[in-house]
Parts: C-alpha cells; sequence; structure tokens
C-alpha cells in the first residue's frame, strides 16, 4: 500500500527548476484515546477522505497509541469531519515521511 502524501516528491521526480523537491511529508493526527481516533476513521471512510491507522510515530509524541496517517491537504476536511462526528483532536503532526517503499526488499 502506498502512502498518502506528496506524490510528486515521493517519486523522485525533479522540480522545475531542475532541483530536487522537497522531502515528503506525511501528515499524521493525533488523539488521546484510541477511541476518538477510531471514530474520526469510520466517520473520514464515510466522507470519502483517505486515511490509514498508523502507530503514532515517535517523532510526534514520546507515548505510544495510534494516529492517522492523511494527506497533508485534507487537514481542514478532517477538522471539519471531527467536530461534525465528535472525535476529539489533539494535534495534526507534519512530518518528514516515515514509510521507506523499499523496507522488506534484501536484494
Amino acid at each position: 500500500m502506498e502512502p498518502v502524501g506528496n506524490e510528486l516528491a515521493a517519486s523522485g521526480v525533479e522540480g522545475r527548476d531542475g532541483a530536487q523537491p522537497e522531502a515528503p511529508v506525511d501528515c499524521y493526527v493525533l488523539f488521546r484515546s484510541h477511541t476518538d481516533g477510531l471514530a474520526l476513521f469510520g466517520a473520514l471512510k464515510g466522507a470519502g477522505v483517505g486515511a490509514r491507522i498508523s502507530p503514532t510515530p515517535r517523532a510526534a509524541r514520546a507515548e505510544c497509541g495510534m494516529s492517522l496517517l492523511v494527506s497533508c491537504d485534507d487537514e481542514e476536511r478532517i477538522r471539519a469531519v471531527a467536530q461534525g462526528c465528535g472525535a476529539r483532536i489533539e494535534g495534526v503532526a507534519r512530518l518528514p515521511r516515515q514509510i521507506k517503499p523499499d523496507r522488506d526488499r534484501y536484494c
């Protein structure tokens, strides 16, 4: 499954000026409880917004927990859906891509 985020940067395509684009960034929606996370995940699925359940990256918070990996472009819509379903969002962490597509290849 491909990560959600900046696909141009993920593909390694150079920018218009010939320079390498910035590293891809993913957004993680953080919660205090998994109940809020699962409620928002279901509401986003119903609203047609892409989201994946993910462990919370240590770079975002020292505590363990669940987060939702989402496209940074959808942040406003996600906050609106969260408000509509009553899910409490603790924050949205923008982090350099944590997922390496070749992590399971050894040859």
